[in-house]
């Protein structure tokens, strides 16, 4: 069930618009990244207006990456010193992983966010994907989180995806802004085909804009919709790895006849399914072993988070089922170079290997 919040994107805009900087601490979140982007840009560029003068006054942490300070110590000792070159000093933090972070130290984060409100020169901005900090999902853990985040201050701004009744006239106007006139009902066949992510929209208007220009033309046709734009379900990146991760065969094959429709080569979705799998086979394998967190991360140079979301995606399997499906990926390359059989029915076959149980 979905968790209906205060939507705090206006109180946002409102701010954007004075002269004053956001100050405080904002956490922008939710499952439309392209504007969560989009006002982290906002904010960087009202705070710190030239990158280059203000090097010293953009400080960018990350959770995923810390030394010998917790991330507490490292936002109270950024907001100590004063801005150099700016009027105000922009603390960035990426990747916090709240929901892993041991409580204590949560509590100390959170002591630290409630005493930001002492440096009027200082904005913390974090930004979370929406794997990281789930918005769409809203349940008992995420709750004890996002309370904890709110009783001390931070402003949490979820972006939800946006419908066709919103994205429409969005388009008119990245349209409009190319000097390009959308005619009847080409921006809603352009929904229809490329979905209702921003980003794709934003990728599949400049090749538009582009195409239309080259002819000699000012206005888009549906014609040149069904010509130049690409069809699919979702724009999530990564699409056929998580499917495979979270073992969902249903999503996985989705995504596998979406990238088909678009022609992509056999052999490329193979190497996207097979990563997974070798990867998943991996670290599960380093687990069963008894390998540490930490001498994981080290073996195979990966960070915090992208780790935990591998073995949130073993878990989804045994080692037996891993084995087995390493073998067919083996079996399977040597096929897509050697075989006469068509290269898609080998990928399909291996999507539905993702499903079988083999041995737990």
């Amino acid at each position: 069930m979905a968790f209906q919040k205060v939507d705090k994107t206006q109180v946002l805009k409102d701010i954007l618009k004075t002269k004053n900087a956001p100050g405080g601490v904002w956490l922008l979140c939710g499952e439309e990244a392209y504007l969560s982007g989009y006002y982290r840009n906002l904010i960087r560029g009202k705070i710190i207006p030239d990158p280059d003068m203000g090097y010293f006054d953009h400080i960018r942490l990350s959770g995923a990456e810390r030394g010998t300070e917790s991330l507490a110590e490292q936002v109270q000792n950024a907001c100590a010193g004063l801005p150099v070159m700016c009027e105000g000093k922009l603390i960035e933090i990426a990747e916090p992983d709240f929901f892993n972070m041991p409580a204590a130290e949560f509590k100390d984060l959170c002591t630290v966010f409630g005493t930001v409100g002492e440096y009027p020169y200082v904005t913390v901005l974090i930004h979370c994907a929406e794997e990281e900090f789930p918005t769409a999902d809203y349940k008992a853990p995420q709750s004890a989180i996002w309370k904890g985040l709110e009783a001390c201050g931070v402003q949490i701004v979820p972006f939800a995806k946006q419908d066709e009744k919103k994205l429409a006239p969005w388009c008119a106007k990245h349209f409009a802004s190319e000097g390009i006139e959308a005619g009847p009902g080409v921006i809603e066949a352009m929904i229809a085909r490329t979905g209702t992510s921003m980003s794709a929209l934003v990728s599949e208007m400049a090749k538009l804009c582009a195409y239309t220009k080259a002819n000699g033309r000012s206005a888009v046709t549906r014609e040149d919709v069904e010509t130049v734009c690409s069809v699919t379900e979702t724009a999530q990146e990564f699409g056929i790895q998580n499917a495979v991760r979270m073992r969902d065969t249903g999503r996985l094959m989705r995504e596998y006849l979406v990238a088909k429709h678009r022609h992509e080569e056999p052999m490329n979705l193979f190497f996207q399914i097979s990563a997974a799998v070798m990867e998943l086979w991996r670290i599960k394998g380093a687990m069963t072993d008894g390998m540490s967190k930490e001498d994981i991360m080290r073996r195979f140079r990966m960070k915090e988070y992208p780790l935990k979301m591998v073995t949130q995606g073993a878990a989804n399997y045994s080692m037996a089922a891993l084995d087995r499906l390493a073998t067919m990926c083996a079996e399977t390359d040597a096929m897509m170079k050697s075989s006469p059989v068509d290269g898609y029915v080998l990928v399909e076959r291996l999507i539905c290997a993702v499903g079988k149980s083999f041995g737990a």
